[in-house]
């Protein structure tokens, strides 16, 4: 356990840190790559994971890493791993709106066991350590106890990446809000995770999305009483259902 709580907490000076770097480097968002189709990474979301990822290694130099830019660091016989995305929510980043996050997950024999997300527009800090809580700016966040799905909002985010899925999820999409009180798309799956996870949303559905999006959001979600289910794609990408442990067999009837 020390040396995970060693790790979880310069992690979370780090990323406090990165979001400061991101406020003040605001013009770097206009310095834009096309990775794929609506998909796109600014120079700020390149030297922040570079920032990041140096500091990680330079303090803790056998443990390996994944990165959206950087990709996989291997280190052999490393127990640890980094899970990091520097910018989560980049189209927001480019467009100067509030709803980026700084995601960074830490893995332990292949089990994620912290995960810390930072909105540093709203100077939020989400974290939690497996079996220890979760917590938003230090004060302890569970899920929605709310029951009924008519006076709770929904995450629904359609693959705006593979349009050729998009009829299969609008089916999907229109069964749900059918049935809830109304719906939002965030532009953020770390951000969308841990709303779920602080009882502001009650369900998140997501098609076309990479373990960096969502493992530090996972870990916050499991500690804060919610539950999700991870299906994988086509390239290692995955559809994520996550909800209140009471709304999941809402949500899986309604996306079966």
């Amino acid at each position: 356990m020390d040396e995970i709580l060693s790790r979880f907490e310069f992690a979370k000076a780090l990323v406090l840190k990165a979001g400061g770097f991101l406020c003040t480097h605001i013009e770097e968002r206009r310095f834009v790559k096309v990775k794929q189709t609506n998909d796109y990474v600014t120079q700020a979301d390149i030297e922040c994971e570079k920032n990041l990822v140096g500091s990680l290694s330079e303090e803790f130099p056998s443990d390996s890493f994944l990165g959206e830019e950087g990709g996989s660091i291997s280190k052999d016989g490393s127990t640890f791993r980094w899970i990091i995305d520097p910018i989560d929510g980049t189209v927001n980043f480019m467009h100067a709106m509030p709803l980026f996050s700084i995601s960074v997950a830490l893995e332990h024999k292949g089990e994620l066991v912290a995960g810390i997300v930072y909105i540093p527009v709203f100077n939020e800090l989400f974290t939690a350590i497996k079996g220890h809580g979760a917590f938003l700016n230090g004060k302890s966040i569970h899920v929605t106890e709310e029951k009924d799905p008519k006076r709770s909002l929904a995450l629904l985010v359609p693959p705006h990446r593979h349009h050729e899925w998009m009829d299969e999820y609008m089916q999907k999409f229109r069964a749900i809000i059918m049935d809830v009180s109304d719906h939002r798309s965030l532009g953020s799956a770390a951000v969308s995770l841990c709303y779920v996870s602080s009882g502001r949303c009650a369900m998140y559905y997501e098609y076309g999305l990479h373990i960096y999006d969502i493992a530090a959001g996972l870990v916050i979600l499991s500690e804060a009483g919610g539950e999700y289910t991870l299906e994988k794609q086509m390239d290692e990408q995955i559809i994520i259902s996550a909800a209140a442990k009471h709304f999941m067999p809402f949500l899986k009837e309604h996306t079966k």
